[in-house]
């Protein structure tokens, strides 16, 4: 048996000075050594001595901390704490997990807090206070969720599986078994298969609190067929099968394998191990009913109790408690007090939005009072203008109206009063009073188109017309109706046009504008055009006359009601007005070309194409 240890030892290159005294390998390379060998202490007491990787831990730290590398320094100060827990020096692992609490809060090293707070919960573990080990153990695996490697996090989950194995926690237990698998494919060590062995361990103690025999069963048979060298192990797997046996009845195998445990333990030399070890075979001694036996081995863990002086390490264990709860308490404080800031700034925000939304509905309601101020100047003026039209309407219809009206009723009175005029004087007066009558008619004419297409109460009827047939035959109408010697023409290329239009309306358009350029054209041309606009797909229609023409200054009012460039000439003054509600009802636009200089040109549109149904009323 020595020989067997003592060449383990040389192996492992742990027990002998040479190793130590040769220079330590590069920080990963040393914690990657350090890590394989502590994992298969990492619970337990193995083969390993503690005091070798307790040496090997200071090593690294001393190195590290020349280094200034503080990862590594609180990786291996972990797992040198644990050592002196496995060893069953709590009070020396105590001690060093303060002090390592105290360097990492120092340091504000945010993995050397969450190892610190592992290294705490290692000594409440081996200390069998469980509860308070278990939330320990939590609140750094909630940190280790922000920072540290896989490695690290799987042995916190180890530690923290075995607590609740001893908690007989099924729930959590299966909770941080589960975890444990998931993250085993991210481990790439060389002892990776250590990690897998103590997770099968784990495994079975749950089936078996779960007394699932099969299960339970299916695990140890794992367990055992997994390759221990050298024997490392040997105590996991005598601890299964006792526990397995017991749970299915087979009392003589279960003592045996927990004689097994105990010897194993007791090689191992961590007295609190051994003791836990030895109220685990007193509980199994009750249950077959060797009371005797059972009082007799209690005794014996009453006695192993006091010489470990669990009331010193309660002290001490409160005192550390007292030291990590006073910093969660300032770090509390800490974050009530980012809160409040947060929470203020927020409010802050909150109360500048609703100033700007509220500024800027003050801005939209002076905007709309503005808005609203312009609309009403706008309707006073156009009542003003209203009025003034009103009255310019009834001044100009009164005049219109009373020209023709008194030479009607004068002819009229010279035909039956003086019985002696002639057959020709009688004819003039009949033919005065039907031109008279003719332009009054006109005229009432005018005032009711004007006022449908105003209320939108005339009526287009959109149809398919030829409307170079359609300029021909204004031509001939106003040729024969002129009272002037300027020549008419219509003057196109084009030989047939077709378009969507209201043909009266478009008639009624051209012949009105030719006729007022036969009023002021007395010779030379009046010329009806008619040109294509394939880019803007429109028909464009001009009249031009060399007539006297229209003053520029006056151009922009010549479409305005009664507004007439010479009064001497006969008119209502309401024609070019009409025309242009027209063009623009049928989609065009009419204007004048102030370029033209030999007299006047009025030019208007109309689109080739109408997207509105045949028959519409505007």
């Amino acid at each position: 048996m020595k020989q067997t240890i003592l060449f383990i030892l040389i192996l492992l290159g742990l027990n002998c000075p040479a190793v130590f005294a040769s220079p330590i390998p590069q920080n990963d390379t040393a914690l990657q050594r350090l890590f394989e060998l502590s994992a298969k202490n990492l619970n337990y007491s193995s083969l390993i001595s503690e005091d070798s990787i307790i040496q090997y831990c200071i090593d690294i730290e001393t190195r590290a901390r020349e280094e200034k590398d503080y990862e590594t320094y609180f990786k291996a100060r972990q797992i040198e704490i644990n050592a002196h827990c496995l060893k069953g020096d709590i009070g020396v692992a105590i001690d060093n997990a303060r002090q390592m609490y105290e360097d990492a809060r120092a340091q504000q090293h945010e993995l050397g807090t969450v190892l610190a707070l592992q290294a705490i919960g290692d000594t409440y573990m081996h200390s069998n206070r469980f509860k308070q080990a278990d939330e320990t153990f939590t609140e750094a695996n909630r940190q280790m969720n922000i920072t540290g490697d896989n490695i690290t996090r799987m042995r916190l989950l180890i530690q923290h599986i075995h607590t609740c194995l001893n908690m007989k926690n099924a729930v959590r237990m299966y909770h941080y078994l589960t975890e444990a698998y998931q993250l085993l494919p991210q481990i790439h060590t060389s002892n990776k298969n250590d990690y897998i062995f103590q997770l099968s361990y784990y495994e079975g103690c749950y089936h078996v609190i779960l007394q699932d025999s099969t299960q339970a069963k299916q695990s140890l048979d794992k367990v055992l067929d997994m390759k221990n060298p050298e024997g490392f192990f040997d105590r996991w797997k005598y601890d299964l099968s006792a526990r397995y046996f017991g749970l299915i009845k087979n009392y003589p195998q279960a003592l045996a394998y927990s004689d097994s445990t105990l010897q194993a333990v007791q090689q191992g030399g961590n007295i609190n191990e051994y003791k836990n070890s030895m109220a685990d075979k007193a509980a199994l001694l009750k249950t077959i009913g060797m009371d005797k036996e059972a009082c007799l081995l209690y005794e014996e863990v009453n006695t192993l109790t006091d010489s470990l002086n669990v009331v010193r390490y309660a002290d001490q264990i409160n005192s550390l408690r007292v030291t990590y709860l006073v910093d969660q308490l300032q770090l509390e404080n800490a974050n009530d007090l980012n809160k409040l800031l947060t929470r203020t700034i927020l409010y802050s925000i909150a109360i500048l939005l609703m100033l700007v939304v509220f500024i800027q509905i003050i801005k939209r309601r002076n905007r709309q009072l503005k808005d609203s101020h312009n609309q009403l100047t706008e309707a006073s003026k156009k009542a003003v203008n209203s009025i003034q039209s009103k009255s310019m309407f009834l001044s100009n219809m009164s005049h219109e109206i009373r020209t023709p009206l008194n030479a009607i009723v004068g002819f009229s009175e010279i035909l039956t009063t003086c019985d002696t005029i002639d057959a020709e004087t009688k004819e003039q007066c009949g033919e005065n009073i039907r031109q008279n009558s003719d332009l009054l008619l006109k005229l009432i004419n005018d005032v009711m188109d004007l006022s449908s297409l105003e209320e939108n109460n005339m009526t287009f009827t959109f149809e398919r017309c030829d409307v170079i047939a359609l300029c021909h035959n204004v031509i001939d109408t106003v040729n024969k109706v002129k009272r002037t010697t300027a020549r008419v023409e219509f003057i196109t290329t084009l030989e047939k046009l077709e378009l969507d239009t209201d043909t009266g309306r478009l008639q009624q358009v051209l012949i009105n504008l030719l006729i007022n350029a036969t009023k002021f054209t007395s010779e030379g041309y009046i010329t009806l055009r008619l040109v294509l606009n394939e880019q803007k797909d429109e028909a464009i229609f001009s009249v031009e006359d060399t007539g006297c023409g229209i003053p520029p200054e006056q151009q922009a009012s010549i479409f305005k009601r009664f507004e007439k460039l010479h009064e001497g000439i006969q008119g209502s003054g309401l024609g070019l007005s009409i025309c242009q509600l027209i063009v623009q009802n049928m989609g065009g636009e009419i204007g004048i070309d102030s370029k033209y200089t030999q007299g006047a040109k009025f030019v208007f549109t109309h689109p080739l194409k109408r997207n509105e149904p045949k028959e519409q009323c505007v």
